[in-house]
């Protein structure tokens, strides 16, 4: 669900840009509906349930969160920054983003396990695995 999310969202700020170079309006609506709703049932409400599973009992509440106030704070520096992206990059604002979300989908495919189904302890298992494989390389 996460992949979904950032290459839904990666074409759409792709469409968005795109439309703003061609100067049609309806399309930039229609792409920045898209991409909000596309949000809205993918990553947005995936850093709750993200949390919850991967951390082990121990520290879940405290790097639960961390995990949401760092979010916040991205949030915080996304709807501070986009003026100037906006000011400085005009029709290419979206352009920064579309980079943004290339990368994640690359780092969610390669970093982040499939927790769907699986327990607590089968996803902390996985991870200890990954650590292992990693470390022994």
């Amino acid at each position: 669900m996460i992949l979904w999310g950032l290459a839904g969202m990666f074409v759409m700020a792709i469409g968005m840009t795109l439309a703003f170079l061609v100067d049609v309006s309806a399309l930039s609506i229609l792409f920045t509906a898209l991409y909000v709703i596309i949000f809205g049932v993918t990553l947005g409400p995936l850093v709750w349930v993200m949390t919850a599973d991967i951390f082990p009992d121990s520290i879940r509440a405290s790097a639960s969160s961390l995990c949401i106030g760092i979010n916040w704070f991205c949030n915080l520096v996304v709807g501070v920054s986009y003026p100037y992206f906006a000011d400085a990059l005009k029709d290419f604002s979206y352009l920064p983003f579309v980079v943004l979300l290339a990368l994640f989908y690359c780092m969610a495919l390669s970093l982040v396990p499939e927790t769907s189904g699986k327990t607590s302890a089968e996803i902390q298992l996985e991870y200890e695995e990954r650590r292992h494989k990693r470390c022994t390389r």
